[in-house]
Parts: structure tokens; C-alpha cells; sequence
């Protein structure tokens, strides 16, 4: 994965984590399967797996969408802190690996 793809990617992610917000409060039929498309789009590719193999934030990331897909009841002040941390997560990695480039 170039570098370029690479911070291409973590900007993306912001809006996917960000898209889930209005899905939430929308109460969107598909979203709980959007989530899980998310989380296995993020557990699924390697190369920015092994880009990214020793940042637990990673972890951190994926953790926080399976506990939306395990809890559909969750409160929208909840849901909106565990996006806008997700998207502080995806800032600080992009920013991390710039600086790296």
C-alpha cells in the first residue's frame, strides 16, 4: 500500500465512521450491516493491516463498531462519542504515519 493510498484511506474512514451519526438518528434500516461492512472492511485488508500492525488504536477502532453492532439500543450522546473518538483514532494514526512518509 503506497502512502498516499494509505492517508487516502484513514481520510475515508473519517467518513465512514462519521456517515453512521445520521444513520443512527435516522434510525436507517441497513445501518447495523453497514457497521459490519465497515469492521470487516477494517479487519479485513491486509495491507493496511500490516501497515498498521502494531498500533493498537486499530483495535481500538474495531472495537468500538462491535460494540455498536452488539448494542443497537445505545443512547445518541453515547454513539456520538464513540464516532467522534473513532475519528480522533483515524486522525491520529494518518497524522502518526505522515509523519513517517
Amino acid at each position: 500500500m503506497s502512502n498516499k493510498l494509505f492517508i487516502n484511506y484513514m481520510r475515508n474512514l473519517v467518513n465512514l465512521f462519521f456517515k453512521i451519526l445520521p444513520m443512527w438518528e435516522d434510525q436507517t434500516p441497513s445501518l447495523n450491516q453497514y457497521m459490519i461492512e465497515l469492521r470487516d472492511e477494517l479487519l479485513g485488508n491486509e495491507e493496511f493491516l500490516e501497515r498498521v500492525s502494531a498500533d493498537s488504536r486499530v483495535l481500538a477502532l474495531a472495537g468500538s463498531l462491535q460494540f455498536l453492532i452488539d448494542n443497537p439500543d445505545t443512547e445518541i450522546e453515547d454513539v456520538r462519542r464513540k464516532v467522534f473518538r473513532s475519528i480522533r483514532l483515524c486522525n491520529k494514526i494518518r497524522e502518526c504515519y505522515m509523519e513517517v512518509v
